[in-house]
């Protein structure tokens, strides 16, 4: 027997409690003008009809392959995905979420004609029932960041979410989502970067990203937002080793910005659980490495005001817009 072609991309879909969306995130999927690609979806867990949703359609197209398996969260269906996944590429999409019928064709050719490793594209934000939203966010162009300057964009949102990219198998294949963890995106995102050389950007917005502002709204804050500043943490750390300080500086004061943020929101008891004191220390050390490295110019301080005043502003005013 022929051993079985590879598909040149695996494109992983976490599936849980998305019943209102799935067929429109599947069905643009499949519309994709880039054909040679296998779709893996992996319920994880979902108690709603999902389950039965994803079978119906691994039915109806053999480029589906589902996978159910325990609650787990999003970090663990990703890597069940990975660990199954056998195209050359891969890539990931938000089951509440659609992408352009070119997005997959467009990111392809953009990493393939300049040599990356990865390919991204900017976001189109629409509301909950899919019609456009007025919230913009433009910061990638047509053109190839080496990972050094890729490192100093860390924080862009494209950039850093896995959805809106496309890798090259070998930069992400031993990289393992982190189980238990909120913005699992923001933690691998550094190890991924620095696996590869550099990165094909699309300036097009490809990827269509569901907002949901009344559960954002309503949420509530736990202990576990705090892995929100373990990430930037991380996203820190990557800018001062390829040299951006300002970068740095940023993540610095995004950190001390979420854990105000945070701490006002906290119950009391949550306030006094070690975790709290844990990331007291982890801020304490990151404002140490930032002075260490030079980070806290005058300049450096300015623009980063300028980041949370208005982020398209900053965009412009860094030259990345």
């Amino acid at each position: 027997m022929t051993e079985q072609k590879r598909p040149e991309i695996s494109i992983i879909v976490p599936v849980y409690k998305v019943e209102k969306y799935l067929n429109e995130c599947i069905d643009s999927i499949l519309a994709q003008t880039f054909t040679d690609f296998e779709l893996i979806l992996v319920d994880d867990g979902s108690p709603d009809n999902c389950p039965a949703l994803c079978d119906a359609a691994a039915a109806k197209d053999s480029r589906i392959r589902v996978i159910h398996k325990p609650n787990g969260g999003v970090s663990t269906a990703r890597n069940a995905g990975l660990d199954a996944a056998r195209g050359n590429w891969i890539g990931f999409v938000d089951s509440d979420d659609v992408i352009d019928k070119t997005y997959y064709e467009k990111l392809y050719r953009a990493a393939k004609q300049s040599g990356a490793e990865i390919a991204a594209s900017n976001i189109l934000y629409a509301n909950a029932d899919g019609t456009p939203n007025n919230y913009k966010d433009l910061p990638l162009k047509n053109e190839v960041l080496t990972i050094d300057e890729a490192a100093h964009r860390i924080r862009m949102t494209p950039l850093v979410q896995a959805a809106t990219r496309l890798h090259r198998r070998d930069v992400i294949e031993k990289i393992h989502f982190p189980d238990g963890k909120n913005y699992e995106d923001a933690f691998t995102t550094p190890t991924i970067f620095e696996n590869s050389t550099a990165v094909a950007c699309v300036e097009e917005m490809l990827y269509h990203y569901r907002l949901h502002p009344s559960s954002i709204m309503h949420e509530k804050v736990g202990l576990k937002n705090l892995d929100e500043i373990d990430a930037n943490y991380g996203l820190l750390q990557c800018a001062l080793r390829h040299g951006k300080k300002d970068t740095a500086l940023l993540e610095y004061k995004i950190m001390k910005s979420y854990f105000k943020k945070f701490m006002k929101k906290l119950s009391p008891e949550d306030r006094n659980d070690p975790k709290v004191q844990q990331t007291i220390d982890l801020i304490r050390k990151a404002e140490t490495e930032v002075r260490q490295a030079g980070a806290d110019t005058l300049r450096n301080k300015l623009e980063a005001a300028v980041w949370f005043w208005n982020k398209t502003v900053y965009y412009h005013l860094k030259g990345w817009a």
